[in-house]
């Protein structure tokens, strides 16, 4: 009877096992999604990385610029050196006046500074996911503009003539009310949106980003800010334009549009003592995902974090 009761014993526990596994007791709880706290290790994803001090940048001249890092392109207008590599950061810098364009120039005034990923064309498919991040340090004699607007991040469809889909752009006063300039704003045309937030860099802060977007049309589209680690922007709409639908080109650096066609609006600058502007940017990362991925929509914030 001793050894009846002893097997007996485990019979039950045999049973109660088989019952945790096809009852799902042995399964996770929950799907990780977009909104959930836990992420998934760094391991499972390929991100890219570009550390400035391991990148060289050829010579370059407007209006070809020149790729460099891998997958990268530099974009001027029009200063032959207003991105360079200063140690392990990657320095941006736009003087309207100086050095004079050459005579073949679009414009009077140097306006652009930047990078992008090349292609230039790129086309994400509907539905691609990316995750960027990287930390800005405005200069030491950056000084707030409050009569003009200046983008320092874009996504471009790469249509000409066309405003980028979405953008992050440093607020002249009132541009829109009540700015009272200097502050970042989310401008996401795709949707009509143009929003300020109270996050307003000085001279030597530093400025930490993380985008989150999903490309798409009305509700399937995503796109989420975060500015010096709070989430800002959040919401399920449209990232692109529904007559060109496709991700675009992710660029970074100083764009003074304005620059481009007023030349009051360089004087208005000028005279405010912020014509000249300097930015510089840390570590780049970047993830880029297709709904086919096993990990698609997933937290990733801690993989392109700012260090």
């Amino acid at each position: 009877m001793k050894n009846n009761g002893y097997f007996l014993n485990w019979f039950f526990v045999f049973g109660f096992f088989l019952h945790g596994i096809f009852s799902g007791g042995c399964q996770p709880s929950t799907t990780l999604n977009v909104l959930d706290p836990e992420p998934l290790p760094a391991d499972s994803f390929d991100v890219r990385v570009w550390k400035w001090n391991d990148v060289f940048i050829p010579p370059y001249t407007w209006p070809d610029g020149t790729p460099f890092g891998n997958g990268l392109y530099v974009d001027v207008a029009m200063d032959p050196n207003g991105v360079t590599i200063v140690g392990d950061l990657l320095r941006f810098y736009v003087d309207p006046v100086f050095p004079p364009p050459p005579p073949n120039a679009v414009s009077r005034n140097n306006y652009r500074s930047e990078i992008r990923t090349a292609p230039w064309n790129i086309e994400h498919p509907l539905g691609t996911e990316q995750w960027i991040g990287w930390r800005y340090q405005f200069g030491e004699s950056y000084v707030i503009d409050p009569t003009s607007p200046i983008t320092i991040y874009q996504n471009h469809p790469g249509v000409e003539e066309l405003s980028p889909q979405f953008e992050l752009e440093i607020a002249a006063r009132n541009r829109p009310a009540p700015a009272k300039g200097g502050e970042i704003q989310v401008v996401n045309s795709a949707n009509d949106d143009r929003i300020v937030y109270p996050v307003r860099p000085r001279a030597g802060e530093t400025l930490d980003v993380v985008i989150h977007v999903i490309y798409g049309i009305h509700s399937a589209g995503l796109l989420q800010v975060w500015l010096n680690g709070t989430l800002f922007y959040d919401k399920a709409v449209s990232t692109v334009y529904r007559e060109y639908s496709w991700g675009g080109n992710n660029k970074w650096g100083i764009y003074h549009h304005t620059f481009n066609e007023s030349p009051a609006d360089v004087q208005s600058s000028l005279a405010a003592g912020a014509g000249k502007v300097e930015l510089f940017m840390g570590t780049l990362r970047l993830l880029t995902r297709t709904p086919h991925d096993p990990a698609y929509r997933t937290k990733a914030y801690h993989l392109v974090r700012p260090d």
